[in-house]
């Protein structure tokens, strides 16, 4: 079911409910309004009897008798009699109506009315009111019943209008409903038709969000923001296989024309040594890239399988500058640890113990590759909040140009050319920092050296 018919129906549904009971409480209490003033009636008509009857000497049961007959504001079907305490009658206005037949339990009613003074009761269309008299002398009981036509009628007049009213109000309800839903639609709609119009040849185009500042306007903004993170994906995974594609094609040409212009005649064997130790290197060149790779697809593609867990990154970046020393002799790392503060709590971060080592042993590599020393040197400080690890060269320097793109994979700045790399270092670099929502900040001077620096929020 589409929304605008699910809101409709919905909108239908709450407004009879309502509606329906309005209109059962309107009826409701009209007709109890309209039942108790006939009650007051037959109560005030049994009154004025007795007083004419018992009370105004002149008026016995015979003179009242005809005063009745000849009453022009009779009701419909009314009786009205009066009883000694013995349940004896004493008078009625009407002798073709009897309240036995009437009321089956007429002898209970009487008593109902001597012990409580007063009782109201219907039965089918008849309403019975019965009222306890007292003169100076003597007790009566005053019974008087009628039937309400005029109020039945009203009530089955009531009833037809309010039906009337209903459906047509209802039926007003759901044709507004629909307008209604239509109109509320109709930006998701444009939204919709905005959003089949783009597809991977033109994702640089965007919805159009429009003046307003609603949940619509909010959820354009979202599919925005979406397109824009899609667009960039798109961007970097053709940037990806385009550069992928060059660099792995490069090893594998050497490879290949190597082997072909060996195999173009026979040769001696410090020739082949010579040709197989080159070819090795190559392949080594080739597993080091494609180990690089798939570090980087790893942490694109798992980033909410790795474990964390809260980490001292003293003891943390010391256990991989022994590493990484232990494995390049030739290079040289200065960990300077002087500026750390006194709480060692500020010295925790909640982190991947392998994906960090990963990011230094990176860092450390470039900056020793890159400076004129072959060293790095490393300081560690923090403030309230954060706890920063900076990491320093004496290198080449990058030009403020080429600043923003060095995070991007397989890239190279221009003053790099005779440095051995492939430009994705500082990406899984970018992306390991990403994942412990940190931030990398970058200062660099060209001739002077770099200053890479990873700022971690405090556990």
């Amino acid at each position: 079911m589409e929304i605008r018919t699910r809101l409709t129906v919905q909108f239908f549904l709450i407004s009879s409910a309502l509606l329906l009971l309005a209109f059962l409480t309107i009826y409701f209490f009209y007709s109890k309004i309209q039942k108790e003033e006939f009650f007051l009636s037959l109560e005030s008509r049994a009154k004025t009897t007795a007083d004419l009857l018992i009370r105004v000497e002149q008026i016995d049961s015979t003179l009242l008798k005809v005063i009745d007959l000849n009453k022009k504001d009779v009701l419909d079907f009314e009786n009205i009699s009066v009883y000694d305490l013995e349940g004896k009658e004493i008078y009625t206005n009407n002798d073709t109506i009897h309240f036995s037949e009437l009321l089956p339990d007429f002898d209970v009613f009487l008593d109902e009315v001597i012990a409580s003074g007063k009782q109201e009761i219907s039965d089918g269309d008849f309403d019975f009111v019965g009222i306890q008299y007292q003169n100076a002398s003597d007790k009566f009981v005053v019974v008087a019943c009628a039937v309400d036509t005029n109020g039945i009628k009203n009530l089955r007049s009531l009833r037809r209008v309010l039906a009337l009213v209903f459906i047509s109000v209802i039926a007003i309800i759901v044709l507004a409903g629909w307008i209604y839903s239509g109109r509320a639609l109709k930006p998701i709609s444009t939204v919709i038709d905005q959003v089949d119009s783009i597809s991977a040849n033109n994702l640089n185009q965007r919805i159009s969000a429009g003046s307003n500042k609603d949940e619509i306007a909010r959820l354009t903004l979202t599919f925005n923001h979406l397109l824009d993170r899609i667009e960039d994906a798109f961007t970097t995974q053709k940037t990806f296989v385009s550069n992928a594609s060059h660099e792995l094609r490069n090893p594998l040409t050497a490879i290949t024309s190597q082997l072909e212009v060996t195999l173009l005649k026979a040769r001696n064997v410090e020739e082949y040594e010579e040709i197989i130790s080159s070819v090795l290197e190559d392949i080594r060149d080739l597993n080091e890239m494609s180990h690089r790779l798939l570090v980087l697809a790893k942490i694109d593609g798992e980033s909410n399988s790795f474990k964390f867990e809260s980490l001292r990154l003293d003891d943390l970046i010391w256990e991989t500058k022994n590493e990484f020393q232990t494995q390049n002799s030739a290079y040289f790392v200065t960990l300077t640890l002087n500026k750390l503060p006194e709480n060692e709590k500020q010295l925790l971060i909640s982190g991947n113990r392998h994906l960090l080592k990963t990011c230094f042993v990176n860092l450390m590599d470039n900056a020793c590759k890159f400076s004129s020393n072959h060293g790095v040197s490393i300081e560690i400080f923090s403030d309230i909040k954060t706890l920063t690890i900076q990491f320093a060269d004496k290198g080449t320097g990058i030009s403020k140009s080429e600043l923003p793109h060095i995070f991007e994979p397989f890239y190279r700045a221009k003053n790099s050319a005779e440095v051995s790399g492939y430009g994705v270092g500082l990406s899984i670099v970018q992306k390991i920092v990403h994942l412990h929502k940190a931030k990398i900040e970058v200062a660099s001077t060209l001739s002077v050296g770099t200053k890479i620096s990873i700022v971690f929020p405090l556990v």
